[in-house]
């Protein structure tokens, strides 16, 4: 079952986010700054700025449940990557790793396609860490890379790089 943010799930959606960052992004970012936002506080501080989201409405947040129990996300907002203006960016989709390699990914890219449908938008990005393996099922799932960019994570001296895809005709 999917569902929207809503100020009743938002914990539910930051700490799913939280969790599944510790588990993609292990042995990619640094072991210090995952574990620190895995903390309840800044879980807590996420729920926060997710709620600000939703007041201001910048942008589209779900969360996916399987068997009541919340294993991932997905947003869809304005692109942060410049010279995108015509689309929409497939900000987050996160699935902790439990239920990987079970289509809740697939299922997630296209409700963000069918998102950005609704709003009028026929093209999409998305950004992913280079040395993420999702890289590959962004690639299944039809994008076309355009560029790679470097990717800052407030709290860490990593030089980190992001590459850059584009589904055209969603």
């Amino acid at each position: 079952m999917i569902e929207e943010l809503s100020n009743d799930n938002a914990y539910e959606y930051a700490y799913v986010n939280s969790k599944a960052w510790l588990e993609s992004y292990k042995g990619i970012v640094d072991k210090e700054f995952l574990e620190l936002i895995n903390t309840s506080e800044k879980i807590k501080i996420f729920e926060n700025k997710l709620k600000e989201h939703l007041l201001n409405k910048d942008g589209l947040y779900y969360l996916l449940r399987v068997d009541n129990k919340p294993v991932g996300v997905m947003s869809v907002r304005k692109p942060k990557v410049e010279g995108f203006d015509d689309c929409m960016e497939l900000g987050a989709l996160y699935l902790l790793n439990e239920v990987k390699g079970k289509g809740y990914g697939k299922f997630l890219f296209n409700k963000a396609k069918e998102e950005i449908k609704k709003l009028g938008y026929s093209k999409m990005v998305n950004g992913c860490l280079e040395k993420n393996p999702s890289n590959d099922f962004y690639i299944h799932m039809g994008g076309i890379f355009i560029k790679r960019v470097p990717y800052i994570i407030k709290g860490t001296n990593q030089e980190l790089f992001e590459n850059i895809y584009l589904y055209e005709n969603i």
